[in-house]
């Protein structure tokens, strides 16, 4: 279990909802608040009469960087809320600061006022550029409304001011992104069964020429980055290992941006009537191949070289929907009884599909191709970055770095996992 993904904050929110996330989450308000309160609640009495602030853990945040926030120490924040393990804290959870620990304290009163970043004047309809103002609904709540309008719900809690603590009620103005998140049509409109179209090799006076002499001294991944293409992928196509030096004189192909190139070695593509759509996006995940699909109707669109998970954490088989993004987390997982602990920080374009199986750029390895992974599907930074803006649910803020849950109206894109 990845103590900090959104699979187990979902499984403390048991009410936190959505149709398409099923038994994960339910409803927004009930289970956030009770929570929320059941843990301010024990903070206060176990709390310091000297601490003169509270912190309250967002998704993904860890002791270390809340530390580094206010410029105490992982030990300080340890002794003064009695949390045995320096590794884990909750979404949701409040942690006491000692007063004149924030390196932004000046002496006034916490709770006088809300935090500059959390203050929002209502702009006037005619100049509220990005946003609109919205009066909430019988039935609406925060997190149905941020899911509808592709932003998370702790980028429309930070627009508007709120607080964990408080309701959304029926009547009252917010402001919102001046349109729905669009779902995204695919590019190619499909009437009936077709057959997958020829992969077609680059022709000349594309952006990249289609071959590449070796040089003396140059290397597989030197040569990729000269062309922006993956090294797994400039391998793959050649009949090369990953990793291994090519001889001087030996004319490489080059993958093209898209790498269809790659779909030319598999001997036996997945049979169309296995896909689980024919109109919309949708992505196919082949271990024996080690191989991502990014799908339009029944068009490839572009592919990934991957890792997946290895024969003790094997990657995860069927067919989902992503069901919950964020651009940016920290990952910990294991027992250190096993030995098998891990703690990466700064994890890039995460797409779980399935509880805490997902999609997410990968720093610490370049043995793509290889099985290497805990269960995810690991893809480079780049690679991941393309599947995170391709893939739904569609985030409206390029800059929102919450937690992006799927919705009726803005639903994950299907993903089929086969070995």
């Amino acid at each position: 279990m990845v103590y900090n993904s959104p699979y187990f904050i979902a499984l403390l929110l048991s009410d936190y909802g959505g149709n398409l996330m099923g038994q994960h989450i339910r409803s927004l308000a009930r289970g956030t608040l009770a929570l929320i309160l059941a843990a301010a609640a024990v903070m206060a009495t176990a709390g310091s009469a000297s601490a003169s602030e509270e912190h309250t853990v967002q998704p993904g945040e860890t002791l270390s960087e809340i530390a580094k926030q206010y410029g105490t120490t992982v030990a300080e924040l340890q002794a003064l809320n009695d949390l045995p393990d320096a590794d884990y804290v909750r979404y949701g959870q409040r942690l006491l600061i000692e007063a004149g620990d924030s390196a932004d304290s000046d002496g006034a009163d916490p709770d006088s006022a809300a935090p500059e970043s959390l203050l929002i004047e209502a702009p006037e309809p005619e100049s509220a550029g990005d946003y609109l103002l919205y009066t909430a609904q019988p039935g609406d709540t925060l997190f149905l409304l941020a899911g509808k309008h592709g932003i998370s719900l702790s980028r429309l809690m930070s627009i508007n001011g709120f607080s964990a603590e408080e309701w959304l009620k029926v009547g009252q103005a917010l402001l919102v992104p001046h349109a729905l998140a669009p779902a995204p049509q695919p590019a190619y409109l499909v009437s009936a069964l077709q057959p997958a179209p020829p992969v077609v090799e680059m022709q000349a006076g594309q952006a990249r020429p289609a071959f590449h002499t070796v040089q003396a001294g140059e290397l597989l991944a030197e040569i990729a980055a000269w062309y922006g293409v993956n090294p797994a992928a400039l391998a793959r196509l050649n009949g090369l290992r990953n990793g291994s030096v090519p001889e001087p004189g030996r004319v490489l192909r080059v993958p093209s941006a898209d790498a269809l190139e790659l779909l030319e070695g598999i001997s036996a593509r997945l049979e169309q009537a296995r896909y689980p759509t024919l109109s919309e996006r949708w992505i196919e995940v082949d271990l024996k191949e080690q191989l991502a699909i990014a799908y339009e109707g029944v068009v490839p669109v572009r592919v990934f070289v991957i890792s997946s998970g290895v024969a003790d954490s094997p990657t995860v088989t069927g067919a989902f929907r992503i069901w919950v993004k964020i651009a940016m987390q920290d990952m910990r997982g294991g027992s250190r009884a096993a030995g098998d602990a891990y703690h990466v920080t700064e994890v890039r374009n995460v797409q779980y599909f399935h509880e805490d199986y997902g999609f997410h750029g990968t720093y610490w390895h370049s043995n793509f191709g290889t099985p290497m992974s805990r269960g995810c599907v690991n893809m480079t930074e780049a690679d991941a970055k393309w599947l995170f803006d391709w893939a739904t649910p569609t985030m409206y803020d390029a800059d929102d770095g919450g937690w992006m849950f799927s919705t009726d109206v803005n639903p994950g894109t299907l993903v089929l996992v086969h070995g």
